[in-house]
């Protein structure tokens, strides 16, 4: 003899959570106050870092790959990445590299060696 199952489905109410409350309370709560976004007019109105802390004589943007040391140890990182270790087997096939001095460089778009 065969059993006689039944079986009854019921949809599961989704509980809502502490978040969702809080977020349906400000729904209510009025417009969004927006201000519009302002350019500067001058560069007064946007300084930079040099600007905002009255250095004169700016910090300079690049190093001085004259110096040996820091050479070497630009050439020792080469050694511990993956992506430059590429770059130095297979210089031919990656095109947006330079190789001088045993020094990486990129390729900018404009033809730069950055």
């Amino acid at each position: 003899m065969q059993a006689h199952v039944s079986r009854c489905s019921k949809w599961l109410q989704e509980q809502l959570e502490a978040r969702d409350l809080e977020a349906q309370g400000l729904t209510g709560a009025g417009p969004a106050v927006t201000r519009p976004i302002e350019e500067p007019s001058s560069s007064d109105d946007d300084p930079t870092v040099e600007q905002a802390l009255g250095i004169d004589d700016p910090i300079p943007r690049t190093a001085d790959l004259e110096d040996a040391q820091l050479c070497a140890h630009i050439r020792k990182g080469y050694t511990q990445d993956k992506v430059y270790v590429e770059i130095l087997n297979k210089p031919t096939e990656h095109l947006r590299f330079v190789i001088e001095h045993k020094l990486i460089y990129m390729v900018s778009p404009a033809g730069a060696k950055v």
